[in-house]
């Protein structure tokens, strides 16, 4: 079983969270943790909804992990760009080519970090940053780093997650329930 966290701050964008989790979870081989980066486990999305992430910064092992996911939500992304915890962990993770996934306005940290120096990327336009190669394309992998365009693209950049971490087969697998297929 592959484990990551999901990063949460308040202004999170809550579709590119909860939709990646969701499908995430739906493979049932991959266990991620939402983690709120506060002390308090309740977190506010950028359109007022409230999230009990699974736990806290304080209560994890950054270190212990496959990978790392950076929703969206511009205030959620200068929350979690803000935060050393969070930009040591971007680093640690992708220097130990462990999976780095950022959506939306989420890659500017990346970008700001060198992480996307040489890649392939895609983000929410005007937050390029870094010396990549923007892709106006949904989902985008380069090496160990995928980032998503926006809300709109949530569930390619969760598919494109799931076919790096387990292969095409284990997004096949889930298609039926996510599509209303019989």
């Amino acid at each position: 079983m592959l484990h990551g966290w999901l990063l949460l701050a308040d202004g999170f964008e809550v579709t590119e969270a909860l939709g990646t989790l969701d499908l995430l979870r739906r493979t049932h081989q991959i266990d991620v943790k939402t983690v709120s980066i506060s002390d308090a486990q309740a977190v506010l999305s950028s359109c007022g909804v409230s999230v009990l992430a699974d736990c806290a910064m304080k209560e994890i092992d950054p270190a212990d992990g496959d990978f790392l996911i950076l929703p969206g939500g511009k205030v959620g992304v200068d929350n979690l760009g803000a935060s050393k915890i969070v930009r040591d962990m971007a680093l640690d993770y992708f220097q130990k080519g462990k999976g780095v996934f950022a959506i939306c306005a989420a890659p500017s940290i990346l970008g700001e970090l060198g992480i996307l120096d040489g890649k392939k990327y895609t983000c929410f336009p005007g937050f390029q940053r870094g010396n990549g190669t923007y892709i106006d394309v949904g989902a985008i992998r380069d090496g160990n780093v995928i980032t998503g365009h926006s809300m709109a693209y949530s569930l390619d950049f969760g598919s494109e997650i799931i076919v790096y971490l387990l292969g095409e087969e284990a997004l096949k697998r889930i298609e039926p329930g996510t599509k209303g297929l019989a």
